[in-house]
Formats: C-alpha cells, structure tokens, sequence
C-alpha cells in the first residue's frame, strides 16, 4: 500500500542516499523515468556512484550529458527515482534543473538538481520485497574510477 511521506526522505533514506555508506551499495541499481518528448515515460538505470542527497529534500544527479535522459530533463524537468532493496521501496518525484552542462572536471557528465515534491513508501503488509535490481562489476571498482571520481564531485558543495 503506498502512502505519500510528504517532500522529505525519511532519515534512513537520507543516510542511504547521502554517499557515507556507498561501498555497501555497490551493484545495487536505482531506476528512473523521465518524460520523452513523444509524452512517453523513458526508463534508465543509475548506480549510487551516479546520485547524492544532499539534505531531505534536495538531490544531486550526474548523468551522461548527451543521453536521452538528460536530454528528457532539460525538456521536462521532471524526474521519478525508484529506490527498491530489501525491505525498502520508495517512489521520489521531483523538478529538475540543470546546474552544469559539463561538470567541472568531469565533462562528460552534467550535473543536475533535484528538489523533491513528493516521497512516496510503497510497502505491501504481506509482501515485503526481497531483492532490488543489482549488476555485477567484472572487475573491482578502482579508487581512481570515473565513476567513483564523479561521486565525489557530486558530495562537494555546489
């Protein structure tokens, strides 16, 4: 049953989406959809290297600069996040406004702002969810990664 939390994440989701337990999170997959401009939903898949809360209400996204996604925000400004793991199942929609077209010293992403309008839990009583969607790394995600390096840059002030 779903239930509207208001425009706040609630404490644990703040703390899972704040960066300071990210290697906990490795292969975990956070879905989201944005609005096409044929009116359709667009489907894409972020790591936790890719988002950053930075307080209740506010989120930090980096995303390929030319990808359909990015182009579906500029145009839209508008973003669903799915947060599903075990035990957990959140739906967060928000506006969305682009703060870099190319991140200083990550140009091939863009950096993007979040501010959430709506939190929503979407926990069955007799149906608690298991598993969320996952990837599995072929080799061992590097300090000096791309993605890791990102992930920092998105935790800093901006």
């Amino acid at each position: 049953m779903s239930q509207l939390l208001g425009k706040d994440l609630p404490s644990a989701l703040l703390q899972r989406l704040s960066g300071a337990e990210i290697d906990s999170h490795e292969g975990k997959i956070i879905p989201i959809f944005t609005i096409d401009e044929s009116g359709w939903a667009h489907p894409a898949l972020l790591s936790y290297y890719e988002i950053a809360a930075k307080n209740s209400s506010t989120l930090d996204m980096a995303l390929w600069k030319d990808s359909s996604t990015s182009k579906n925000l500029r145009q839209a400004g508008k973003v669903t996040l799915m947060i599903s793991d075990k035990g957990v199942n959140y739906y967060l929609k928000g506006s969305v406004r682009e703060l870099y077209y190319e991140m200083p010293s990550a140009t091939p992403v863009s950096r993007f702002r979040v501010a959430l309008e709506q939190v929503i839990e979407d926990q069955e009583p007799n149906a608690e969810i298991t598993t969320g969607l996952t990837y599995r790394r072929m080799t061992k995600r590097e300090p000096n990664d791309f993605a890791v390096k990102v992930f920092r840059l998105l935790c800093e002030e901006s």
